[in-house]
Formats: C-alpha cells, sequence, structure tokens
C-alpha cells in the first residue's frame, strides 16, 4: 500500500454574492412562538428592509426640515423689525418731549404742590400729556443738570415755584421746567392799588385787567394749599369759597407783567402778615377769638360802616350780639347777604348757591359767617379787636350814612319806621 499524502487544509472562507442577494426582498415576520428555542447560537438571515431603512437613517446626518427653517427665519426677522420699530418710537417720541418737534400750541393749565424734585414735575407734565416718555426726559435732565454743574463742588437742586400755569404743548422739555423755576424775569412792572373792602374777586378782576396775572390761575390759587404762614394755620376754611378772602391786604402793589399768581398772592400775604403784629395777636387771645375771627369780624365791620369813624360802633354791636347767642343768635348784617349774592352765586347753581347763602348770610347763620367777606384794612381790624364800650344791639343807616344805634328792637323798628316816613331809608 502506498502511502497517501494527507489533503493539504485551507482555511475557512465564507462567499457572499450581494450582487445575485435580493436585498429588498422581504422575510417572514415570525412571532416569538416560532423564534428558535436557542441557547446562544447565531442565526444568519437577510434583515428585514424596515430595519436597513432605520438603520440608515439613525447613521446619516440630520437635516434640518425646509418648512422650519423658513418659520424661524421669519420669527427673527418679525422680532428685529418689532424691536427696530419700538426704538424708533420711543427715539421720535423723545424728541418730540424734549424739543417739542412736530406738536401743537394746545394750553394746558398745570397745578404745580410744593417742594416737588425735578422727577415729580416730569410726572406731572406725564399725567398732563405733556410727554410720553418720562424716563427718558428724566435721563435727560439730569445728564443736563450735571453738565450744566459738574465744576460745581455742591450743585443746589432746582427749586419748582408752586402755584398755577398755563403752558403750551409745544414748549420742549426744558422749557417747561426752567417755566417752572422762578419768577419770569421782565422789566415791565405796573402799580395796582386796592381799597380796603375789596373782596378776592375784584382784586382778581382789576389783576387780570392789569395783565398781572389770569383771572382763572388767580381763583385756584385762592383756593388751593400752597402758602405755608403763621396766620394760615388759624384759618378754619371748611365750607368757604375763598380760603384766603380777607387777608388780600388792601394796599398799592408793585407787580411785574405776567406775574404767576401764587407769587402775585404772597405779595398781600407778607404785606398782612407785617401789618399783624403781636400786639393785635396778644388782644385777640384776650378776646378769646382767634385771628380768623378777628378778620372776618373786621370785614363785617369794613362793609357795614360808612367811614372809619363808625367802625368802633358797629364792632361793638357785633361783639355784643355774639356775646349773646341765646338772645341774638344771628347777627342780620345785609353784607353777608350781598357778599354771596354779588361774588359767589353767579358762578354756581341754585342748590349749590343755597348752601352758601346758608354759612355766610347772617340771617340765616348762627354767629359769624363761614369767612370773611372781603379784604379789611387796618382800621376796620383795630375796631374788630377794640370794640367801643356800649350796650346797643342794633345799627342802621339812612341813604347819607348816617347811622343809628339802638339798644331794644322796638327802637330799631321805630328808627326804620321814621326813616320810611322821611324818604331817607336805603
Amino acid at each position: 500500500m502506498s502511502e497517501q499524502t494527507p489533503p493539504e487544509k485551507k482555511p475557512f472562507q465564507l462567499n457572499i454574492d450581494l450582487e445575485s442577494m435580493d436585498l429588498n426582498a422581504d422575510i417572514p415576520v415570525f412571532n416569538e412562538t416560532d423564534a428558535p428555542k436557542s441557547k446562544g447560537e447565531i442565526y444568519f438571515a437577510n434583515p428585514p428592509s424596515a430595519l436597513r431603512q432605520a438603520a440608515a437613517t439613525a447613521s446619516a446626518p440630520k437635516k434640518p426640515k425646509k418648512g422650519h427653517a423658513i418659520g424661524l427665519l421669519g420669527l427673527v426677522l418679525i422680532i428685529s423689525f418689532a424691536a427696530t420699530a419700538i426704538l424708533s418710537w420711543v427715539g421720535i417720541a423723545s424728541l418730540r418731549d424734549i424739543f417739542a418737534m412736530g406738536k401743537d400750541e394746545e394750553e394746558v393749565s398745570i397745578s404745580l404742590p410744593a417742594d416737588l424734585t425735578t422727577n415729580e414735575v416730569i410726572d406731572v407734565l406725564k399725567s398732563k400729556g405733556l410727554i410720553s416718555q418720562p424716563l427718558v426726559c428724566k435721563f435727560y435732565a439730569e445728564f443736563t443738570f450735571w453738565i450744566k454743574n459738574r465744576n460745581a463742588d455742591e450743585p443746589k437742586q432746582p427749586v419748582y415755584v408752586a402755584t398755577e400755569y398755563v403752558v403750551t404743548k409745544d414748549m420742549g422739555l426744558e422749557e417747561l421746567l426752567n417755566t417752572f423755576k422762578s419768577q419770569p424775569k421782565t422789566s415791565a412792572t405796573v402799580p395796582v392799588g386796592f381799597p380796603e373792602g375789596y373782596t378776592a374777586k375784584q382784586i382778581m378782576e382789576k389783576l387780570s385787567k392789569k395783565s398781572v396775572t389770569r383771572m382763572d390761575l388767580m381763583q385756584k390759587s385762592l383756593m388751593s394749599d400752597t402758602f405755608d404762614y403763621p396766620f394760615i394755620k388759624a384759618i378754619n376754611a371748611h365750607g368757604r369759597y375763598y380760603k384766603y378772602e380777607g387777608y388780600l391786604f388792601p394796599d398799592t402793589y408793585e407787580f411785574y407783567v405776567g406775574e404767576l399768581s401764587n407769587s402775585a398772592i404772597r405779595r398781600f400775604f407778607d404785606n398782612f402778615n407785617a401789618k399783624w403784629t403781636e400786639k393785635y395777636a396778644s388782644r385777640a387771645k384776650e378776646l378769646n377769638m382767634t385771628v380768623d375771627q378777628i378778620i372776618t369780624l373786621a370785614s363785617i365791620v369794613q362793609k357795614e360802616a360808612a367811614n372809619n369813624d363808625q367802625m368802633p360802633d358797629v364792632s361793638a354791636v357785633l361783639h355784643n350780639r355774639l356775646s349773646k347767642p341765646e338772645a341774638y343768635p344771628k347777627l342780620e348784617c345785609d353784607s353777608t347777604r350781598d357778599y354771596v349774592t354779588n361774588n359767589i352765586a353767579a358762578q354756581m347753581d341754585q342748590s349749590t348757591a343755597t348752601y352758601y347763602y346758608s354759612i355766610y348770610n347772617t340771617y340765616q347763620c348762627t354767629g359769624l359767617p363761614a369767612g370773611p367777606i372781603c379784604n379789611p384794612g387796618i382800621a376796620a381790624i383795630e375796631a374788630a379787636l377794640y370794640p367801643k364800650n356800649s350796650d346797643y344791639y342794633y345799627f342802621q343807616h339812612d341813604k347819607n350814612g348816617r347811622m343809628y344805634l339802638s339798644k331794644t328792637k322796638a327802637e330799631h323798628d321805630k328808627v326804620t319806621t321814621d326813616l320810611v316816613i322821611a324818604g331817607l331809608n336805603q
């Protein structure tokens, strides 16, 4: 037997003809119960096309959808456009506020309280519709203040005068703030005199006629709380029409043309404050009366007396009646009724006028009226403080200004009858 040569050992090779294989062919889907029961054996099979596609999709880089990209770009453009539009609008509005670009000349009334800061004044301007961008205006005001005062060791903050103003919408921020800072500087002045017994209404009308200040602005000031004088603390302003009636001291003053209403009023108050001496204050305390009660009484004396010589007698009658309210609850002075008729009632409806008659007309109210009925002079004030010592409770005048005093109602009525018969009654 010849010795046989063992066959040559070749390495194991696995040849797969991918070209002849149908890779898109589907394979049967097996249920779980049909799966081969193996213990780790490996089975080769053609993977389903769904798996191949999922694998290909997972391994391939994701591309954004075209619709999403366009939407994102549009959103960015919209936001950019909106931001630009808002900034442009704010910028234009700020320029209009600061430089009054494109504004009309409409008048606006403004009442400034005392002790406002620049930021608070700007807030008032915003509330009146004079500016629309208060934050920008505040920044601008602070910046310009710093520029003007950068070399000052202790720059003083601006002081704004509390009063009534009329401004126009075509005024820029700086012009408005300067308007509020101080009395307008002008060389034009005008002397204006006011006789004793003028009412606040008559004083305002005269100041307006002389081009000192507008009547409507002064009227607002006379009803405001922007003044701080010692005598004002004693004013019982409840219910009265003009709070400061009685304290516009009659005299001749030199006013600026176009003066601020509060500045004009302060001239009267400064004069009254100087005239109301400590002697007067002490005497008022002796009478157990306040300064406001004395001025109210003096205003009636001023209107009821035909001249200064009659004032102490008129004051005596009023003091005597006030001291016996149970017997003489009402002063019954025509001037208090006429004050409402001539100075108040024409500006209101009938029901409101009726109210003011009830608190001013001494034929209706008890004791003193709600407040002074005019602005008395020194003679009337001194008569109210120092009445003549008498026991008269009535007085009246004939048409020539002669005064008749009576102690009783019967005497008073007889005098009235005699004057009518003689044709001398008023």
